[in-house]
C-alpha cells in the first residue's frame, strides 16, 4: 500500500510539473500579448488610428488636425475584450517631422458602419527611431 500511495504522489507531482510550463505559455485572459506588426489586422488598425487622429479638431497645446502620415509600425500588442484592443507604437510624420505615438484602437466586427474606434493617442516625446 505504501508504494501505491507514494506512486500517486509522484504521479501528481509529475503531472503538475508537466502542466505548469504549458499553462505559463498561455496568454492571460484579457491580458496584452505581442502580435506581428505585419498582421493585416494590425496594419488596418494603425492606418485607422492615424486617419482618425488626423481628423480630430485641434486642442490647446496639441497639433491634432495637422498632417499626419504613417511611416512604420514599431510594435503591436492585442488584448481580447468584447472585440480586440490593439496597442500600437507608431512612427509617423507630423507636419513632415518624424515622431512616435502610442495608439489604442478598439475593434468590434459587428459594429456598423465602422468596426474601429480610436480610444487613445499619446505622443511619445523624444522617441524618434
Amino acid at each position: 500500500m505504501r508504494n501505491a500511495a507514494g506512486s500517486m504522489v509522484t504521479v501528481s507531482v509529475l503531472t503538475a510539473l508537466m502542466i505548469a510550463p504549458a499553462a505559463a505559455a498561455e496568454p492571460l485572459a484579457g491580458g496584452w500579448e505581442r502580435v506581428a506588426v505585419t498582421s493585416r489586422d494590425v496594419i488596418a488598425a494603425a492606418e485607422f488610428a492615424v486617419a482618425a487622429h488626423a481628423s480630430e479638431a485641434p486642442v490647446p497645446d496639441d497639433r491634432s488636425g495637422s498632417a499626419i502620415e504613417l511611416v512604420d509600425i514599431l510594435a503591436a500588442e492585442q488584448q481580447v475584450v468584447a472585440g480586440v484592443n490593439y496597442r500600437l507604437l507608431l512612427s509617423v510624420k507630423r507636419d513632415g517631422q518624424p515622431e512616435v505615438a502610442q495608439a489604442i484602437v478598439w475593434w468590434q466586427a459587428w459594429r456598423n458602419p465602422d468596426p474601429y474606434q480610436l480610444t487613445s493617442w499619446i505622443w511619445k516625446p523624444g522617441r524618434v527611431d
